[in-house]
């Protein structure tokens, strides 16, 4: 597990623990030598934790889309900075940097992140740990959601079981250690209903 994939807003939010989540990120990044993978700009969530990381002497990736570049940040000793044409190959570069995925608060660029591995995991195109970090219950209607597709039959339970959902990041990381996949049955044949 060397690296941490994060998706988080580019904006801040309006919870100061969002940003003393992302610090313990930031810390524990460092301290256990870790790699950042993550969108590759200075702006927001994502901003706050480039900043957090590089100050305290970690390693980033970032992954900047064309579209994008003007908000990115700048490669230095310590920073690599990938560039790509669009959002879909910025997705794929992460499914193939990352070894964990850690999904924090954000806006509909982090949801776009998240459901891509989330779907992918599903199919078996993404077999690593995906960490939902749900604090001050950002995410309880998210989860509210995918237990009713569970109800009304349109995901299996194992699908909502393979995620990793904590209210502090360092505690999904440990558990993302232990993660083991197992891909659910998603499909319904017709002729056996």
């Amino acid at each position: 597990m060397d690296n941490i994939c994060v998706f988080c807003g580019s904006n801040l939010g309006k919870l100061a623990e969002f940003e003393q989540q992302l610090k313990q990120l930031a810390t524990y990044l460092v301290e256990h030598k870790k790699t950042l993978v993550y969108g590759g700009g200075r702006l927001g969530l994502m901003g706050a934790l480039y900043q957090d990381v590089v100050t305290a002497g970690g390693k980033v990736i970032g992954v900047i889309p064309k579209v994008l570049e003007k908000h990115a940040v700048v490669a230095d000793k310590n920073t690599s900075l990938i560039h790509v044409k669009d959002m879909s190959e910025r997705k794929q570069k992460f499914v193939e940097l990352a070894d964990v995925f850690v999904v924090f608060p954000g806006g509909l660029g982090t949801m776009e992140e998240f459901f891509q591995v989330y779907s992918w995991a599903q199919l078996g195109l993404v077999t690593k740990p995906i960490v939902l970090v749900n604090i001050g219950g950002y995410y309880d209607k998210l989860l509210a959601f995918l237990k009713d597709g569970v109800k009304q039959g349109f995901m299996p339970q194992a699908n909502l079981d393979a995620l990793i959902v904590v209210e502090e990041v360092t505690a999904g990381l440990a558990a993302a250690k232990n993660f083991e996949y197992h891909q659910a049955n998603k499909w319904q044949d017709v002729s056996q209903r």
